[in-house]
């Protein structure tokens, strides 16, 4: 049977994106230490030009995503997140393309984000749909992965005839 995942900017303090925001830092504690949060915030978010993406199928939440500013032209995307049954079935790719179709729509030119060492699956992913390798952009932990994609906007060409 084939389930469409469904990935759309959803408000953060809903139970829904709590619920895997709480699950997300449990899974990042257990791999990392801490916490889990990196130092995210709820807070982070809710600011213009930010958005929180909750993937779904069949109305069931099943990964989530955030974007959040870092200056005009750069968004941060953090709490990638997708239920560990759900994984491998194109969740994490619907949040990431949610999260770059929204991007270009508040007027961003590149996406960064980051990741550790000992998540080796997602920074296949991020390389796989086309994030390159940048230098570490925030935090001082020396284990970080750090990612951009740039966007491409399409640039109308307009021709006067005289």
């Amino acid at each position: 049977m084939t389930h469409i995942v469904h990935a759309a900017a959803e408000d953060i303090r809903s139970e829904d994106s709590l619920q895997l925001i709480k699950e997300l830092s449990e899974e990042l504690g257990l791999l990392y230490g801490g916490d889990g949060t990196a130092g995210f915030q709820l807070s982070d978010v809710e600011v213009p030009r930010a958005a929180f993406i909750v993937a779904r199928i069949d109305g069931y939440p099943v990964g989530c995503g955030a974007l959040r500013p870092l200056d005009e032209t750069s968004v941060e995307v953090k709490r990638m997140y997708t239920r560990s049954g759900y994984r491998r079935k194109g969740i994490a790719q619907a949040i990431l393309a949610e999260a770059e179709r929204l991007a270009s729509e508040l007027g961003y030119t590149n996406l960064k984000l980051q990741t550790g060492p000992l998540q080796p699956e997602a920074a296949a992913l991020y390389e796989r749909v086309g994030y390159y390798r940048i230098p570490v952009f925030s935090g001082n932990w020396d284990k970080v992965l750090a990612y951009q994609k740039d966007l491409v906007h399409e640039k109308v060409n307009v021709t006067h005839e005289l």
